[in-house]
């Protein structure tokens, strides 16, 4: 790129733009010729036509912005070029991706003239480059002598687009006009790209008529977009003004069916205004304020006195609390595959009745046995259907905690940016409740404890801005929920020296993460000396670790100095329903979840090895794993080990394996599990029971439970 004179003093608005500008068109540049590169070789629609529309998209949009209309004309024209090639309406041919070559080299020229201070072009070359693109498109332009492409174009049916809608608040800097960027363009660009649902306009901060400065930018919006372009070309859009304003942009596509926003429809009239900026919040407060309460008007008229008003407002407050976390939102389409199920279960239970109903059929026994192998088919799916009403993805959770993690960062004085993974992961409701309390936790304190201030990072080598990050996966029966900042990492010695404080076993040498988990997890446990509204009262990691273990969970951190921690939730998928290998230790039967099953075999001494009177290993696949005797662990009769009916099963909870000694496995079935502590009372090693086809009832076990009671030594 040309050479740029700049004179001496300090650099305007006008010029950090124009830098930026040339610094990103650089960039954009090289990522266009190298996509076409790309496609040269592997000549189809794929991530690199996308990237390369990105790139002159964005190039369009930034040239616009800064003034440089004729190579935004010039973009502009490509950009059409290349929504054929994407929609396959244009094939990909080596001649055309030597003149998009050239065309790139056109557009690199123009912006080398333009940063060497001369602005101008001659209007016959631009006509002519324009025709040479106009030809590919199709329309009129420069005989073909000139442009050297072909006449006609082959059309290519193109797939059906995906829309996506997007809510976009922008809040510019009053004194946006004088770094020469007109928001208008920016709404231009976007219509470019989709179709306006709704424009609101805040008109709220404009002043008085004798106040106002004409220079000064005093309106903000909200729209609403409809478009199949991705949230990156989106963002592309405000590239040269997100830094500096407040832009945020949020996909909304889910809240959209047929074009109508079902939210609308749960929302009280009042809001649904407010939310268009037809009446201001003021203007609601100020109406209902005038509304009268039945309960108001039943104590004005004496039919009740205001203390039995307060009572019922408060059964009924404890009510609705109850109530929203009791009852869900289910998807119509998932209700109606279950009335499709139902309807097979009542087609095959016909099928049985007439079968029973003709004595003289042959095969009787064979057709019953079919049609009860297709109704536990379809019982099976029923019951998995169900279990998934119950599943709601983690984007949601995760959205709240981004915001959560943003209003700490700035309370205090620190610079965050939140990425997100794996947010199309499913968790039981219920699971979700209650991990929500734990995780809000965890990130203030990634913010609080880890992120380190701007200047600290920036001295450290960091960039100012610190990250977060909220994953999730599965894995097994399990969903792993991850929480991680890139700050400073937990301060090793500051705890050994607390836990020492408070009389708590430490080690002498150096502290695994295990065992910092354990003793940033006890009751009252805090290294931060002052009380603020974030940290400092003790109060949080037990917490965290008691609501994880109740949930048949376990919580992992791992921490390193000045690269940062990661706080990993190790969760059930659901607790409605569950696969488990049933078997029996001394005529009592057991489920165990199939997700922690490692593999099972029959007891063989040779095997096995004694360390001391309980400590025994067994080889399996090569590795002596420690295995544990049920029997001892209840305080029934002991097994005789040696019996040569026995067999092993062996278990991988994520952090430890073992095996456990028993005497039957039976089958693997699924399950639905109970409450014991509902029932009975919570013990240890046992997350419930179920019942089973006999009517007997199952214990189910608890993995984390019998991995704690067997490592640390816990009695039941």
């Amino acid at each position: 790129m040309g050479s740029k004179e700049t004179s001496v003093g300090p650099m305007n608005e006008h010029d950090e733009t124009l830098e930026i500008f040339f610094a990103e068109t650089e960039d954009l540049i090289k990522t266009s010729e190298e996509s076409l590169l790309h496609l040269e070789s592997a000549p189809e629609a794929g991530p690199d036509l996308e990237e390369l529309f990105r790139a002159v998209h964005t190039l369009k949009s930034g040239s616009a912005m800064v003034g440089f209309d004729h190579i935004s004309e010039y973009s502009h024209l490509l950009e059409n070029l290349l929504d054929r090639l994407r929609d396959g309406k244009l094939p990909i041919t080596k001649n055309l991706i030597s003149f998009l070559l050239e065309a790139i080299d056109f557009i690199r020229d123009m912006v080398d003239k333009c940063a060497s201070g001369d602005t101008s072009i001659e209007p016959e070359v631009l006509e002519t480059k324009k025709a040479q693109v106009n030809r590919f498109l199709g329309m009129e332009g420069a005989p073909q002598e000139d442009a050297g492409l072909p006449e006609t174009i082959t059309d290519i049916p193109g797939k059906a687009e995906k829309w996506y809608y997007y809510n976009i608040d922008l809040i510019f800097r009053k004194n946006l006009f004088e770094s020469g960027i007109d928001p208008l363009l920016l709404f231009l660009n976007l219509k470019e790209i989709g179709e306006f649902v709704e424009v609101v306009s805040d008109i709220s901060e404009i002043p008085r008529y004798e106040k106002i400065d004409i220079y000064k930018l005093y309106i903000s919006w909200r729209i609403i977009l409809k478009s199949a372009a991705p949230f990156q070309e989106i963002e592309n859009v405000f590239m040269f003004v997100k830094d500096d304003n407040n832009i945020e942009i949020e996909e909304i596509t889910d809240r959209y069916k047929d074009g109508i926003d079902l939210k609308v429809g749960e929302m009280p009239i009042g809001e649904a205004l407010v939310e268009k900026k037809d009446i201001s919040k003021n203007d609601l407060e100020n109406a209902l304020k005038k509304q009268k309460k039945i309960g108001e008007i039943l104590v004005e008229e004496k039919k009740i006195d205001n203390e039995t008003l307060q009572t019922a407002i408060t059964i009924q407050e404890k009510s609705r609390t109850v109530y929203r976390k009791t009852s869900i939102r289910v998807d119509v389409a998932k209700i109606n595959y279950l009335v499709n199920l139902s309807e097979e279960v009542g087609v095959g239970l016909s099928r049985m009745q007439s079968i029973f109903s003709d004595e003289e059929r042959p095969n009787i026994l064979l057709d019953l046995e079919q049609e009860l192998e297709n109704l536990l088919k379809i019982n099976r799916e029923f019951q998995e259907r169900v279990a998934q009403i119950r599943m709601f993805s983690l984007e949601g959770t995760f959205q709240r905690f981004q915001r959560i993690a943003r209003d700490t960062a700035l309370d205090q004085n620190k610079q965050i940016k939140a990425i997100m993974s794996g947010t199309d992961t499913e968790l039981d409701k219920e699971v979700i409740e209650c991990i929500t309390d734990p995780l809000k936790h965890l990130v203030r304190n990634c913010v609080d404890h880890g992120i380190e201030l701007p200047d600290e990072r920036v001295e450290k080598g960091k960039s100012a801005e610190g990250i977060i990050e909220f994953k999730a996966y599965q894995k097994g029966g399990q969903i792993f929920v991850q929480i991680s900042d890139d700050g400073g990492g937990l301060n090793i010695e500051k705890i050994r020296q607390r836990a020492l404080e408070m009389e708590m076993e430490v080690p002498d040498d150096e502290i695994d993460n295990k065992t910092l988990a354990n003793i940033i997890c006890n009751p009252g446990f805090s290294t931060t000396s002052s009380v603020t509204k974030i940290s400092g009262r003790g109060v949080g990691m037990d917490v965290v670790k008691t609501a994880v273990e109740k949930l048949g969970g376990f919580l992992a951190i791992e921490t390193a100095k000045d690269k940062g921690s990661t706080f990993t939730l190790a969760i059930p998928l659901t607790f409605a329903l569950t696969d488990a290998l049933h078997f029996k230790v001394k005529n009592i039967s057991y489920l165990m979840p199939l997700w922690g099953l490692v593999g099972t075999e029959r007891f063989d001494e040779g095997n096995m090895r004694s360390f001391g009177g309980d400590e025994k290993l067994y080889n399996f696949r090569g590795k002596y794993l420690p295995i544990m005797d049920l029997s001892r662990v209840y305080g029934r009769e002991t097994s005789n080990i040696n019996d040569q009916g026995e067999i092993v099963v062996f278990l991988d909870t994520g952090r430890q394996k073992f095996g456990l000694l028993v005497d039957e496995v039976l089958d693997c079935r699924q399950i639905v599990v109970k409450s014991l502590e509902s029932h009975y009372r919570n013990v240890k090693g046992i997350s419930g029971a179920t019942i089973m086809g006999d009517g007997s009832v199952a214990l189910v076990l608890d993995l984390f439970d019998l991995e704690e009671i067997y490592f640390n030594k816990h009695s039941v």
